[in-house]
């Protein structure tokens, strides 16, 4: 199974009861579709870059957890017909480690072709 980074903004005129019920359905979603919840951080309100539905404001929160392809089709599906969302994104998740990796070896790779000149 791939582990994945699901991060959606909701409305921001929601409480606090309201978001946890949020954020408690697309976990269960998560798991209803064979996948596994890993982490859930709550970034809280922030200020959008744009203006999304007349809102300056959302709630964002991402989701880190494994699951088919097909079910990150099918949550990302049921978070775009719930009123409360305003956007959705789902990409994979790379580890840190992984991509420090490919940072150190194009460096060396940049280095080699400058000593060779």
């Amino acid at each position: 199974m791939t582990k994945y980074e699901t991060t959606f903004i909701l409305e921001p005129g929601l409480d606090d009861a309201r978001v946890n019920d949020e954020v408690n359905k697309v976990t269960q979603w998560i798991k209803d579709l064979g996948g596994e919840v890993i982490d859930v951080q709550r970034w809280g309100k922030r200020r959008l870059a744009y203006e999304i539905r007349k809102k300056r404001d959302g709630i964002y929160t991402m989701v880190f957890h494994e699951g088919a392809g097909d079910a990150v089709k099918e949550l990302e599906r049921r978070l775009r017909l719930n009123e409360s969302v305003l956007r959705v994104l789902t990409v994979v998740h790379v580890p840190a480690s992984l991509l420090a990796a490919q940072v150190d070896e194009a460096a060396a790779a940049a280095a080699a072709a400058e000593a060779d000149e």
